[in-house]
């Protein structure tokens, strides 16, 4: 744990990581090891930096129990697929474009280009479509997996809510001591049941997750 000395809120780093704590509720597992960092150099306060080794631990174990749900692993593979797809063609589509232009005495690339443009642009919405419906199937299943067991409910309740609710609390001081505006500091959060905050933006289709302010209450 940083000592005082060392410590420096950052309310960017702790809107971020409030964002990924709050996915993993929903099932969403991003990557947290970037926020050891953030703990060692003090950006997240020293409650939090307290419980994160015992939470880190819990965390980890919430992605792996729902690696054993059958078919999650192809279905993300699949996905997978999607997005290096996109991340392949695209760059070899400017490149043709690029030989166009420096070249365009060449036919063969003067009359491959136009379809290349429009392979790109299809496998760039089928990478998103994919990410979308393929994202939302992986998830609905995990949801189905905690009903199916109850037990492993536990591992996503409680302790994951006081932690983002320490943050809160941590990004609250600093609103309050450095006098700034709490409209600048929105927090993306899936769930409202936190204590403090104040619904700015409902979620859309193209954000799933609520714009939050923290009240100065």
């Amino acid at each position: 744990m940083p000592s005082s000395k060392d410590t420096e809120i950052d309310p960017t780093e702790i809107r971020k990581v409030i964002y990924s704590l709050d996915a993993y509720r929903s099932h969403i597992f991003y990557d947290i090891t970037w926020i050891d960092e953030k703990v060692k150099n003090g950006n997240l306060g020293r409650i939090f930096a307290s419980g994160w080794k015992k939470l880190r631990a819990r965390m980890f174990k919430m992605a792996r129990v729902t690696l054993s749900v059958p078919g999650n692993r192809r279905i993300a593979k699949i996905q997978q697929y999607f997005e290096a797809l996109w991340q392949i063609v695209i760059p070899l589509v400017f490149l043709f474009i690029l030989i166009n232009f420096m070249a365009p005495g060449i036919p063969i690339v003067a009359i491959i280009s136009p379809y290349l443009v429009l392979v790109a642009f299809a496998a760039l919405f089928a990478s998103l479509g994919a990410k979308y419906f393929l994202g939302g199937l992986i998830s609905r299943r995990i949801n189905q997996y905690f009903v199916d067991n109850p037990e492993a409910q536990v591992l996503r309740a409680a302790e994951l809510k006081n932690a983002i609710q320490v943050l809160i609390e941590e990004l609250r001081k600093f609103l309050r001591d450095s006098d700034e505006d709490p409209k600048d500091h929105l927090v993306g959060v899936g769930f409202t049941d936190y204590k403090g905050i104040e619904i700015n933006k409902k979620p859309r289709p193209w954000r799933q997750y609520y714009l939050v302010t923290v009240t100065q209450q």
